[in-house]
């Protein structure tokens, strides 16, 4: 296999490609067009990610239906040569014509089964603490916006060798600003169909701390 440097124009090129010649993750909300195999380096000091190289393994396109508007995000799961696993989420925010792109990155905090105090009191609640194994208090987060309700979404996995598969999930954002005044997100996510939670504590990012490598069937 070789590396191929994955170019604003390379990226252009196979956004204009034909419909027949498309791989399904070049037909969905795929702002960096990645797909599984492709290299993303990671050099964000601030966020203590340092010159890191991570594998693309998963893209999962959550979409949700507001009234008459259609809004997309997408999650590149990625491994490193050490099995850590970190997440970006990107998503484009603003009008038409004041695109803005939010990038998160999402490092893996909690899996566990369902926990219905979690879900009918705890996340309703509007406000999450994180606790360690002795009971005490790290981090204490409200939701974004004032909310209560949870978000639903559809979700497109792509993954490996397996089959484009749909999932559904509830998901919650929280926020606190930390004592160097930076925002902190913490993303609580519910299967609807198994019931599993999913926790990641995120940060910002921009797509200068970014760099990809395109891998390539070798001649």
């Amino acid at each position: 296999m070789e590396e191929e440097r994955l170019t604003p124009w390379k990226k252009f090129k196979e956004m204009l490609s034909g419909p027949g010649q498309k791989p399904i993750e070049f037909q969905v909300y795929n702002p960096f067009n990645l797909r599984q195999g492709d290299f993303v380096t990671i050099d964000d000091p601030l966020n203590d990610v340092r010159n890191a190289r991570y594998e693309v393994s998963e893209l999962d396109v959550y979409r949700r239906v507001i009234g008459d508007r259609t809004l997309e995000f997408v999650d590149y799961v990625l491994e490193d040569s050490s099995d850590k696993w970190l997440t970006i989420r990107c998503a484009d925010d603003g009008g038409s014509g004041n695109k803005q792109r939010s990038i998160l990155l999402m490092f893996p905090d909690y899996e566990g089964e369902y926990d219905e105090q979690m879900h009918k009191q705890t996340l309703p609640s509007g406000v999450l603490e994180v606790k360690d194994d002795n009971g005490e208090i790290l981090a204490r987060y409200e939701r974004l916006n004032g909310l209560k309700e949870s978000y639903r979404a559809d979700v497109l996995v792509l993954a490996g060798n397996e089959a484009p598969h749909h999932e559904s999930c509830e998901y919650w954002d929280f926020g606190r600003k930390r004592d160097d005044g930076r925002d902190e997100f913490y993303i609580v996510e519910m299967s609807t169909i198994t019931g599993m939670f999913h926790t990641w504590r995120a940060m910002e990012t921009s797509e200068n701390e970014l760099s990809f490598l395109r891998h390539t069937a070798s001649a």
